[in-house]
């Protein structure tokens, strides 16, 4: 056993005020305290220590909505209820949907305060404009895709000098979180406005109670008695009969609509976390310098090598032994472009750390910079190629979506670049390359392809080429693009008119059976009615033009000129012209068995 320590006496009658029967550690005011000894000390534990959790404060409710807000909901509800909803059901429609969106952006814009105006607010408020312009025009999917996401984009923007997608995505995923709380923000605006008037004083309880429990036991003696249950039905059809009732559908799209104001109003705002400000203080690991080195050495001749081929085959015209220029250049265009997207995804990932500013690291980044040129090169190729295919068989949608693609990967690469130069974080680079995806995206959406696929093709069949033949398959299925077809009706060749005519019957016929659907004005939209008047202006000519030939022989003729021009079947042909493709396989399955 360890020996104890003695007890110390108490201090005696003369003691001072001082004396402590435990000696300890003496301390002066100001000082440090020193460790604790006996008897709190080792290898006694510590004097307990009494801690009270401060009370949690509630979460504020959001303030009750203003009497603008609450007028601007009652604009929104009126104007979906015009623009979606008809007496026999839902309709929806170009000029509908444009309508809606123009009411919902000028909404949203009144009613916010406090505002932020900025550039990027404007660019945003212009393309919900082009957005709603094209709806009237016509609508497609993409189109009322872009118009929804930019309504949330605006309704954010309104209120934040800086926004992003990721910004805004989160926002989106995390909205229905605070749904109950603005729609209850929006009840006690109108209990406040209420309150001011007489009907805010009368109380709706005596009255609302004793008719809710009178229905309620009515309906369940109707369920017992034949004669009430005959009684209630006869009272309830006078009633509808004098007083039109909206129906459910209606009446949940009523409180669907103002239910999602109320979140536009008052957006949820969930910021992505991360800043653009990069810390240069750090230094980058031996190995980390010579994979970059060594990697962005190898790359470099790879993509000059790549670029001296282009250089001698794609650029001058000669032609590699063996191959033409065109089967040189074919499928070059995509597989360019993921290289220059693998590019971007390489150097944003390297130098996302401190090989972006280690002084060490001074080579690779010269030799990334290096990298990046010969990309834009690559680009260049890409966009060569694209042209190639043009001038050869014609602009299909299929190409415009190559070089809105093949730009947002080269916006992509010049961003890394800044990125580096300017010593931004990885984070910075994700927000700006997603803001240049989706604003493409909203471009390629309004912007009328097909139109301008067919003003392109058409002049070039009728300059007598017969590979573009091969889109107007696809372009006559659109109504902005099918009265572009009229002048072929004139052509040379006279199963280039009769396969034409039977396209534009096609299309005129399926025009004819949307304008007898569409009812109301809500439905109809600009191409569709510009179509069916200009192909019915027609009708003469394309039944004089087809003759005695059946359609579904015309197109297949067609179809076999487009195939035997164009040397093989293509991708074109199995996006574009799947029904034409089953018809020749038939008729081939036909000719064989013969």
């Amino acid at each position: 056993m360890q020996p104890t320590r003695p007890f110390p006496p108490f201090p005696g009658p003369g003691a001072g005020p001082q004396a402590h029967p435990f000696p300890g550690p003496e301390w002066t005011p100001g000082a440090h305290a020193t460790a604790p000894s006996y008897p709190h000390g080792p290898p006694y534990r510590a004097a307990p220590r009494w801690s009270v959790e401060a009370a949690r404060r509630a979460a504020a409710k959001p303030r009750a909505f203003r009497p603008i807000e609450l007028a601007m909901l009652a604009a929104i509800a009126i104007a979906v209820d015009v623009t979606l909803w008809h007496e026999d059901g839902f309709a929806a429609g170009g000029y509908g949907a444009a309508v809606l969106f123009a009411v919902v952006l000028a909404a949203m814009f009144v009613a916010a305060k406090p505002r932020v105006l900025t550039a990027r607010l404007a660019i945003l408020e212009v393309l919900g404009a082009v957005v709603a312009l094209r709806c009237a025009f016509e609508p497609t999917f993409g189109v009322v895709a872009s118009g929804v996401a930019l309504v949330g984009v605006i309704a954010l923007a309104l209120r934040r000098r800086q926004l992003f997608v990721p910004d805004a995505f989160l926002s989106a995923l995390n909205g229905p979180i605070g749904l109950p709380s603005r729609v209850g923000a929006a009840l006690r605006g109108v209990k406040a406005l209420t309150a001011r008037t007489r009907i805010g004083e009368v109380s709706i309880l005596p009255i609302a109670i004793p008719a809710a429990l009178i229905a309620m036991f009515l309906g369940v003696l109707s369920l017992a008695n034949p004669v009430v249950a005959s009684g209630v039905s006869a009272v309830a059809e006078a009633i509808a009969s004098a007083i039109p009732l909206p129906s459910f559908g209606r009446v949940f799209l009523w409180l669907g609509a103002l239910a999602l104001a109320t979140a536009f109003f008052r957006p949820k705002l969930w910021l992505a976390k991360g800043g653009e400000a990069a810390k240069t203080d750090v230094e980058a690991t031996p190995t980390s310098l010579l994979v970059a080195r060594n990697a962005l050495a190898g790359l470099n001749v790879l993509f000059a090598v790549e670029n001296l081929l282009d250089a001698g085959y794609l650029w001058t015209g000669k032609t590699p032994a063996g191959m033409t220029t065109q089967e040189y250049a074919h499928q070059g265009a995509f597989w360019l472009t993921v290289a220059l997207l693998l590019l971007t995804a390489v150097i944003g990932v390297m130098f996302k750390g401190p090989l972006a500013y280690d002084a060490r690291a001074k080579t690779a980044r010269i030799l990334a910079y290096a990298w990046m040129a010969q990309g834009i090169g690559f680009a260049a190729g890409s966009y060569r190629r694209i042209a190639m295919h043009v001038a050869r068989s014609g602009l299909s949608d299929l190409r415009i979506v190559g070089v809105l693609g093949t730009t947002v990967v080269v916006s992509g690469v010049v961003l890394v670049a800044w990125k580096l130069y300017r010593q931004k974080t990885f984070f910075w680079l994700l927000r700006r390359q997603l803001d240049a995806l989706a604003l493409t995206l909203v471009v390629y959406a309004v912007v009328p392809t097909h139109l301008l696929g067919a003003e392109v093709n058409v002049a070039r069949v009728s300059a007598g080429e017969h590979r573009p033949l091969l889109h107007m398959f696809a372009q006559s299925r659109h109504a902005e693009s099918a009265p572009s077809l009229l002048p072929l009706l004139h052509h040379s060749d006279v199963r280039v008119r009769q396969g034409v005519a039977a396209l534009l019957a096609d299309e005129r016929d399926e025009l004819r059976a949307r304008a007898r659907a569409s009812t109301t004005w809500r439905e109809r939209d600009v191409a569709s009615s510009r179509a069916l008047a200009t192909l019915e202006a027609h009708d003469a000519e394309i039944a004089r033009t087809l003759g005695s030939t059946s359609p579904a022989d015309a197109k297949r003729v067609l179809l076999e000129i487009s195939r035997g021009a164009n040397e093989d079947r293509s991708l074109e042909e199995l996006l574009a012209i799947p029904a034409a493709r089953s018809d020749v396989t038939v008729n081939e399955g036909r000719r064989d068995a013969d």
